[in-house]
């Protein structure tokens, strides 16, 4: 079981200070930790979780804090501030930049949610971190008087072994055993919950992303939400925290997005460190009697290396400022739009992933070594890529279908609800980007 006493009680009581960071601030903060993370990037895969000095670091410098409100000390910045700050982390540790972004990115989640539960879970300070777990394998929610009891297996929660709060997603269940066709999320300190050490992987083993285990936990009704409000545009949180647009606007293109900075900030790293360790380099095996960096072919490689490391930087950056510009109007954004960000970030992950491929391979059989900075850039990367947010096949069959005027065969994209207005757009809130 975890610790007796959760992260967050043990923080609770303790004095606090607000994060108080400008944007130029918190990424001189993140630039001075990638050499800091990379020099701890083997550790934390022998770990497979963060080193506990890579989550102070962490909260020290406020990166845990991008989106979190500041009526709880967070900073509540814009997008694309919070995967802007992971690409930078990535550069030295993708498992770390990933709890910065995909982690770190919960917070915004909570601030969404009616103020009671953001009072609760923020009652510690702005530096907790609240765990979710993606993938419900034997995980059953069931009616119970005054709440739901949760029991089984929940996948995939990064981060879960330095977690304040645990928060998953399911159906209701009634009592017979008949379904209700309600979608919830829970919320519950994480000392209620079992981690189970089932994350033994080929990539982002830093990430910690072990199973969890419910054992016929009682949650009451204060602390089981309606999944669709909370992600939908105008969630209880809007008013709550009227200044920041992500507690407002329509959560998912956010939430599948945030993820690009820890893929590209990987590219970014491996380049980075193939070049170095390329410049004074001695192949054994060719017909240089000097450095490998003289071969024609390495040159060509690398360069064709950075031109879709450029391209996929392009990419990021107009799918970034149309978020940003939608958010900041406080709309929502179209499906279509939303089918075409998809397309977008497969992508980026797509022009990644082939980019550092070329690289590791060009290397021959120093590429292979665990040890090798770029081979582990890699696997991360191959990892990521596996992503449902970035899968090459959904999203680009969803975008071709539709280009043709078919359907795509996913009713909620196919058959969208109604679009329910922003808080904010009624409220003086919309802004020009």
């Amino acid at each position: 079981m975890a610790a007796a006493q959760s992260a967050a009680q043990k923080k609770t009581g303790a004095s606090w200070q607000p994060h108080t960071f400008t944007w130029e601030q918190v990424k001189a903060n993140a630039e001075a930790l990638v050499p800091v993370f990379a020099a701890r990037a083997a550790e934390t895969e022998n770990l497979r979780k963060l080193p506990q000095e890579n989550m102070d670091d962490l909260y020290k410098a406020g990166l845990l804090s991008v989106v979190t409100p500041k009526r709880y000390g967070g900073l509540e910045m814009d997008w694309p501030a919070l995967p802007e700050v992971a690409r930078i982390v990535a550069r030295g540790c993708p498992s770390t930049a990933w709890i910065v972004a995909v982690v770190g990115g919960h917070a915004a989640i909570v601030g969404r949610m009616p103020q009671y539960l953001q009072d609760e879970m923020f009652a510690a300070g702005p530096n907790q971190l609240f765990v979710t777990a993606s993938a419900q394998t034997t995980g059953t929610l069931t009616q119970a008087k005054g709440g739901v009891t949760a029991n089984g297996i929940w996948r995939f929660a990064s981060g879960c072994d330095h977690a304040d709060w645990i928060m998953v997603n399911g159906e209701v269940i009634n009592q017979d055993g008949s379904k209700s066709g309600r979608m919830v999320r829970i919320m519950t300190l994480a000392d209620k919950v079992e981690i189970v050490d089932s994350w033994h992987v080929a990539g982002m083993k830093g990430t910690g992303s072990k199973d969890l285990n419910f054992n016929n936990l009682f949650i009451p009704d204060s602390h089981v939400l309606d999944s669709p409000p909370n992600f939908a545009a105008g969630p209880p949180g809007a008013e709550v925290n009227p200044e920041g647009y992500l507690y407002d606007v329509p959560f998912a293109p956010y939430f599948s997005s945030w993820l690009l900075g820890p893929l590209l900030g990987a590219a970014e790293g491996a380049y980075e460190a193939y070049r170095a360790m390329t410049k004074g380099r001695v192949g054994s095996m060719v017909q240089y009697t000097s450095t490998v960096a003289q071969m024609p072919t390495v040159q060509e490689r690398l360069a064709e290396s950075y031109c879709e490391l450029e391209a996929a930087r392009a990419l990021y950056d107009k799918h970034n400022k149309f978020l940003h510009e939608r958010g900041a109007a406080r709309r929502n954004i179209a499906v279509d739009e939303f089918i075409d960000s998809g397309r977008e970030r497969s992508y980026i992950a797509r022009l990644c992933y082939n980019l550092v491929q070329r690289l590791v391979k060009q290397m021959g059989a120093v590429g292979i070594y665990d040890t090798n900075p770029v081979q582990r850039f890699f696997r991360d990367l191959g990892v990521m890529q596996n992503q449902l947010a970035v899968n090459w096949d959904v999203h680009m069959l969803n975008f071709g279908r539709r280009q043709f005027g078919l359907p795509t065969g996913m009713d909620r994209l196919d058959n969208p609800p109604p679009d329910k207005p922003c808080w904010g757009l009624a409220h003086g809130k919309a802004k020009a980007p």
